[in-house]
């Protein structure tokens, strides 16, 4: 369930209030705020109502001729539980979350924060401690501190989508994830040393598989209220940085087998690729189409 909010001039409101009815919308509120800036006197709109319903709504908004530059500025907000007289098993549809949710959540997760840093970083120092000792518990905890799944996606959606930036921005973080996975894993081998105790590694079509899965999986839920996107974040995290601290690891206390590490890079790349392509194809047949926001 979502709140769409739009501020908007005076001569939009009665457009906006036609395109809320036209979506299903039957009640919806108006109120009068002051803006300091150049259009003092401005109208907020505000309507309440199930996901899918808010997805159409935003959609509508978006799109309509009649609101091209007026400068309306347009929020979403998941709400918990919204009483009224709808009935409840239709308010309480999970799918479709409206378009900029789903575009913003993944460019907010990517940005290349000290935050973000730290978690790759201790995420891939714990993982590495985690190979090195071949601690299932290690490795399952740093998948918790590990980002990788938004940033594919972000890169997988921005392609998909023909939005350049965000497929950009997507890039930079999972090259971010990758490269500190790999200092992650330089830095555990050089405290600890060795032998790698972990061998659990997939071969090619395993990985492949998997990480259709995973993909698959993470595409349906990006637009779904009831998504438990924090755990298919973490199999992904499992599933990709394992490659880039373990080539740290082992490029420190030696590399066993360059047959071995071509393979492991192989496989890395296929659970890549595959996440991003298995994640785009799954929103495109559930939901039409990818997300498209305002591009800048």
């Amino acid at each position: 369930m979502h709140e769409i909010r739009a501020t908007i001039p005076v001569d939009s409101v009665a457009e906006v209030i036609r395109i809320a009815q036209s979506v299903g919308i039957a009640e919806a509120t108006t109120s009068e705020v002051f803006v300091h800036g150049p259009d003092a006197k401005r109208i907020l709109f505000s309507a309440e109502t199930s996901t899918p319903k808010a997805r159409a709504l935003t959609e509508a908004l978006l799109n309509a001729g009649a609101l091209k530059n007026i400068g309306m500025a347009l929020t979403s907000r998941e709400v918990r539980a919204i009483v009224s007289d709808a009935p409840v098993e239709s308010l309480t549809k999970p799918m479709r979350e409206p378009s900029p949710d789903v575009v913003q959540d993944l460019w907010q997760l990517s940005h290349l924060t000290w935050s973000y840093l730290g978690r790759a970083l201790s995420g891939a120092i714990l993982l590495g401690s985690g190979i090195m000792e071949d601690n299932p518990i290690a490795i399952v905890v740093s998948a918790l501190f590990l980002p990788f799944l938004a940033q594919v996606l972000a890169a997988g959606l921005g392609f998909r989508s023909g939005d350049r930036k965000l497929t950009v921005h997507g890039l930079k973080a999972v090259g971010a994830s990758i490269a500190l996975g790999f200092v992650g894993g330089v830095v555990v081998a050089a405290v600890e040393g060795g032998p790698i105790g972990f061998q659990g590694f997939k071969g090619p079509l395993s990985s492949f598989a998997i990480s259709a899965v995973i993909g698959v999986t993470a595409g349906l839920s990006s637009a779904d209220d009831t998504g438990r996107r924090y755990l298919i974040g973490v199999a992904a995290a499992v599933q990709l940085a394992v490659f880039p601290v373990w080539l740290g690891v082992a490029t420190v206390i030696g590399i066993p087998d360059y047959k071995l590490v071509v393979q492991h890079l192989l496989s890395f790349s296929i659970n890549l690729v595959t996440v991003a392509v298995a994640s785009v194809a799954a929103y495109a047949l559930a939901h039409g189409r990818c997300p498209v926001g305002r591009r800048t």
